[in-house]
């Protein structure tokens, strides 16, 4: 009997050290919490920053593709292809505001119309609005217009894309006469962080 109860009492002893190896203090679970917090306040901006500048990639890399797209459907079709801001998918509205949304669109009238009526003048694609960063167009024509041979003359430019950080966090993409691309880099001697358009004058964003 006696030595069933020392058995006992070691058993007993046994697990409450092993529940206390297991476990954490309320002090610990505090330094840790401590600890995460640092590390969270810390890292957010440089997350946010990340986040803000793959939202920015991603807005670029879409109207990128956009236009070359719609420069190779006006040499496929040997026809005029219209690119332009849009609020519903059917109409171009008169803004350089992109934001709302941009269509693609053949315009063999030239009338810079699309007609739903007429199987010639097929919308080939349409981006829905609002996107995720404010993007503006500086040509006073507020459309992209390719030519039959792929050319953008007269509607040559820059798109500004643009989010709460500021100015110095835009990107920009420039459409040239020719009806090429290319992304706008800061051509200030020294730097001034801020990216050039096509005039080799810095972008703007709205306040």
């Amino acid at each position: 009997m006696a030595h069933c109860e020392y058995s006992m009492r070691v058993v007993a002893c046994e697990n409450t050290y092993s529940n206390r190896a297991s476990g954490f203090s309320i002090i610990e679970v505090m330094i840790v919490l401590v600890i995460a917090s640092i590390l969270v306040a810390a890292a957010g901006p440089g997350f946010q920053d990340l986040m803000g500048n793959n939202r920015a990639l991603s807005e670029v890399y879409t109207l990128r593709a956009t236009l070359n797209h719609a420069r190779s459907e006006a040499l496929a079709r040997r026809a005029p292809v219209v690119v332009c801001p849009t609020r519903d998918g059917l109409a171009c509205a008169d803004t350089d505001d992109w934001s709302t949304g941009y269509m693609v669109f053949v315009d063999t009238d030239n009338n810079n119309i699309a007609d739903q009526n007429d199987p010639d003048e097929e919308i080939i694609q349409f981006e829905t609005g609002p996107r995720s960063v404010d993007l503006a167009f500086n040509n006073g024509n507020r459309r992209v217009r390719f030519g039959a041979q792929g050319v953008a003359l007269g509607f040559e430019g820059t798109f500004t894309f643009c989010d709460e950080r500021g100015v110095k966090n835009a990107r920009g993409l420039i459409i040239n006469p020719v009806g090429t691309l290319a992304a706008a880099t800061d051509t200030d001697d020294p730097e001034d962080l801020i990216v050039d358009d096509a005039g080799g004058d810095n972008v703007t964003c709205a306040e």
